[in-house]
């Protein structure tokens, strides 16, 4: 009788095993992931990002939010398009996937700061460097500016446009009576963002002395 008891039992476990097996093997749906919160996501720039997560739910074991695993590519240092995934496994290996969207955006409002900058201008294959401070402020919500541009004194009224994209726009524009030799100067040039603060790329024309060029990039570190 015993051994009668012991070979049901054991009957009954492999039948339990084999129907579980089964129903793992049938199961080839993956876990539907929903995304909380806006999709994209838009985020000012140098604003810390609090992602508003997610929920993933399996047809079979219901409720596996907890499983999800989220991969951010966010920097909010510079503007652009960037994705945080997610994803989740359920107990048959099917795995489920969803993508939000976040766009980092410019402001003046972000690019007004105090920076040290490191400014190396060449002219006529010599290149020269200048290290100083400068303060960039808000004029609207598309200009900036400089409160002494290219490290001249008196130089404090130039200002760049910040586009749509992020990028900065230096358009052409004259400064007379600048500096220690009170001359004319004409500057133009772009910007960009970097993860320490802006790069300026652009080029100074010495209207007083024959036109003479320099071509200059300015790390301005905040």
């Amino acid at each position: 009788m015993n051994s009668l008891k012991k070979i049901t039992g054991l009957a009954l476990v492999a039948l339990v095993a084999l129907t579980l097996n089964g129903c793992n093997k049938d199961d080839t749906t993956p876990p539907d992931i929903t995304i909380l919160g806006n999709n994209p996501f838009n985020l000012e720039v140098l604003s810390t990002y609090n992602d508003p997560g997610a929920t993933a739910e399996d047809d079979e074991e219901g409720d596996i939010t907890s499983s999800i695993i989220v991969d951010n590519t966010v920097n909010n240092k510079i503007p652009g398009s960037y994705a945080v995934y997610y994803s989740a496994t359920d107990a048959a290996g099917n795995e489920g996937f969803a993508t939000r969207t976040v766009e980092v955006f410019a402001t003046t409002a972000a690019l007004a700061k105090n920076y040290s900058v490191v400014d190396t201008c060449t002219s006529g294959g010599v290149p020269s460097i200048f290290t100083y401070t400068q303060t960039i402020t808000a004029v609207n919500s598309t200009t900036i500016q400089f409160n002494k541009f290219a490290d001249y004194s008196g130089n404090n009224g130039i200002t760049a446009t910040l586009n749509a994209n992020g990028t900065i726009t230096i358009p052409t524009q004259t400064a007379q009576n600048i500096g220690g030799l009170v001359e004319d100067h004409e500057f133009a040039g772009s910007g960009v963002w970097t993860n320490t603060g802006i790069l300026i790329s652009y080029t100074d024309k010495n209207l007083s002395a024959g036109n003479a060029i320099a071509n200059c990039k300015a790390y301005y570190t905040r």
